[in-house]
């Protein structure tokens, strides 16, 4: 799995946009709390606003986001920049045409848009993904939506069911294998822990 992912803390600096913060952070093997949560000795990369973790680079989120790094393919998508890991991950796989990130948040696209080295398939949109409408033009192989911090039954049925059937018209209706899907859009369902 790991060798599908970047290491984030040699990529992003660590910087500040109150309320935003961007930060290495190191686990060792004594961490207890770490070990019961699945994450292994090693540095990582993690986005935090107002104190509160939205994004990292641990083990948990690249399991959480594999299905999707490994299943993207043609125009894609990207709900949410995050620290870049997912769009790191698919930016250089040779099926992959062309990858439109949405991302609300000005100040992420500055904190951390602005540093990674993103090649020509790569576009960052400041959109909120409830809002943004493409192109007429604009036909999409792979959606992928990965906007929220946690997961439970109501974020399922009222904001990634609404998302889902938003989304799913500007699939390409010639694709057998099109797909839109959310962040662990299973657990939210069927509110199970992650």
């Amino acid at each position: 799995m790991n060798e599908l992912y970047k290491e984030m803390h040699k990529i992003l600096k660590p910087c500040e946009i109150i309320p935003y913060k961007l930060e290495n952070f190191h686990i060792d093997d004594k961490n207890f709390g770490a070990k019961l949560q699945g994450i292994s000795p090693g540095t990582y990369t993690r986005l935090m606003y107002r104190g509160q973790v939205i994004m990292s680079d641990t083990n948990m989120e690249k399991r959480t986001n594999l299905e999707f790094v490994r299943n993207a393919y043609g125009n894609v998508v990207v709900g949410g920049l995050g620290i870049g890991l997912i769009l790191m991950a698919i930016q250089d796989k040779e099926d992959v045409r062309t990858i439109t990130v949405l991302e609300k948040s000005k100040e992420i696209i500055q904190m951390v848009g602005e540093q990674l080295p993103l090649n020509k398939k790569v576009k960052i949109i400041q959109a909120d993904v409830f809002e943004w409408e493409p192109k007429e033009s604009d036909c999409f192989n792979t959606i992928y939506m990965d906007i929220w911090t946690y997961i439970n039954q109501d974020i399922y049925f009222n904001q990634m069911e609404p998302l889902i059937e938003k989304y799913q018209r500007y699939l390409d209706n010639n694709d057998p294998n099109r797909s839109v899907t959310c962040w662990c859009e299973y657990e939210a369902e069927h509110n199970i822990r992650i």
